[in-house]
């Protein structure tokens, strides 16, 4: 295995004994990145010689992050987060032009922890939707198949992990966004608990939905940067034999047929393993409309002044126009809903430890698609009805994590989804080490065949 294909974990140990350096680690990183970013342009304003900078700098003089846990990694920040004196575009050409003077606090944070930071990666514009392309980056493609979506919003970092060209990365989640593209492209995403990680303030403090949160190849990875961001690592519970949750549809979700039987027999793996199985529905009700209610009021209150903007996709706007006409009767109704069904979701854990999901409803699709309109027959009406498998398990506040689970008919990954209850974030992450080791698909796409590629030859993304 190649250096940048090895863990995080693994590529750590090599930099605190001495036997690699951090220019080494960049060189690696930037060498499989010249291969693999013409076809998959998962990262966008990029600085490699700020980086090789940093990276020389903390080869110099060891005091410098001396003991800090990331010291030396490569890694790059998603285009939402402010980077001073780096491009941050938040994948809009209304910032096409925009250098922050100030970094976002977790950037801060990163950095102390003692990070190379490489660029940024791509996000579609403000973070809307699960599919990674915008008027100033382009579209990112998933690196097992670059005619296909590596899902978003996180797609970059997810498509950038997956190829090798860096060792952990930040994501953020609403609705998905660290669990759908980690599905997609094969590779760990862990949504925190709301409110764990540090974050931009929120307009309004009782929307607490959104959150930033760890990606990485494998879950020590994730349970690596998650200690760093959140400046703690608490020793996890583990459960001999986790009474597991198994809801494929939710009760009420299209999902294609591919995805149950990747989902079905990573059960029965678990099953075999010695965790107790029990298939049942999610009892979420009023779930979709408190979501889709509390998504639209986050994005009226984020970008007021873009309601109208010709430059804005057309989904951005659709946010903020409905966010903008929402009452305050049906704002604390949400709320309201939000805090029933946190209640009711914890109540499950009395008598389960975790609940098991597919993380998306579909494999990865073609990607000139802005959004999927149909799963197995059904018709969907919104461009985040397909997302609805994460977005339900973001309102009851508590970690979630996508582990790969297996590939399609056509090589396509498939993630399964773990779930905890509200603050067990170190549980479920031990539970998901545990399942992860079962199911044993952690691999690493075509890098050769991607290389190979003509960019001209692939199909385009879709126009934002």
């Amino acid at each position: 295995m190649e250096l940048v294909d090895r863990p995080a974990i693994e590529q750590v140990a090599l930099l605190r004994a001495g036997d690699l350096s951090a220019t080494e680690l960049l060189a690696a990183c930037r060498e499989r990145a010249l291969l693999t970013e013409p076809i998959v342009n998962a990262l966008v304003s990029l600085d490699w010689e700020r980086a090789a900078d940093r990276a020389r700098a903390l080869d110099s003089d060891r005091s410098l992050c001396a003991g800090a846990p990331l010291r030396g990694l490569v890694t790059a920040h998603k285009d939402l987060l402010d980077t001073a004196g780096a491009p941050t575009t938040y994948g809009s050409t209304v910032y096409a032009d925009h250098v922050p003077a100030a970094n976002s606090p977790l950037v801060d944070l990163l950095a102390t922890a003692g990070m190379v930071v490489a660029g940024k990666t791509n996000t579609p514009e403000f973070g809307a939707g699960s599919h990674t392309f915008n008027n100033v980056h382009g579209v990112t493609r998933n690196p097992w198949d670059p005619a296909r979506s590596p899902g978003g919003s996180s797609g970059g970092a997810a498509a950038a992990l997956s190829c090798g060209s860096l060792s952990v990365a930040d994501g953020s989640d609403l609705g998905g966004s660290l669990r759908n593209p980690a599905s997609f492209c094969g590779i760990v995403g862990f949504r925190p608990s709301s409110g764990t990680v540090p974050g931009t303030a929120s307009a309004d403090p009782r929307i607490t939905m959104p959150t930033n949160g760890p990606m990485g190849r494998c879950v020590s990875d994730v349970g690596l940067l998650l200690a760093a961001m959140t400046g703690r690592s608490a020793a996890p519970s583990r459960v001999e034999a986790p009474r597991l949750l198994l809801s494929i549809d939710h009760g009420d979700l299209p999902v294609e047929p591919a995805v149950v039987s990747v989902v079905e027999d990573a059960a029965r793996q678990l099953e075999a393993a010695g965790w107790l199985v029990e298939a049942t529905d999610l009892p979420l009700p009023g779930v979709d409309r408190c979501f889709e209610i509390l998504r639209s009021l986050t994005y009226f209150l984020t970008h007021p002044d873009l309601r109208d903007d010709p430059r804005v996709k057309e989904t951005v706007r659709f946010e903020i126009e409905r966010g903008a006409t929402l009452d305050q009767e049906e704002i604390r109704g949400a709320l309201a809903d939000e805090s029933r069904i946190r209640s009711t979701f914890n109540q499950m854990f009395d008598s389960f430890d975790l609940v098991l999901t597919p993380t998306c409803q579909v494999p990865p699709f073609p990607v000139g698609d802005e959004w999927v309109t149909e799963i197995n027959g059904v018709r969907l009406d919104k461009y985040t009805d397909w997302m609805r498998s994460c977005s339900r398990l973001t309102v009851p506040g508590g970690p979630s994590i996508s582990l790969p689970a297996g590939f399609t008919d056509k090589g396509l990954p498939v993630g399964v989804q773990l779930s905890g209850q509200l603050g067990a974030d170190t549980d479920l992450l031990a539970a998901a080490e545990v399942a992860e080791s079962v199911l044993e698909t952690s691999s690493c796409p075509p890098i050769g065949l991607l290389a190979g590629l003509d960019p001209a030859s692939l199909p385009p993304g879709p126009t934002a």
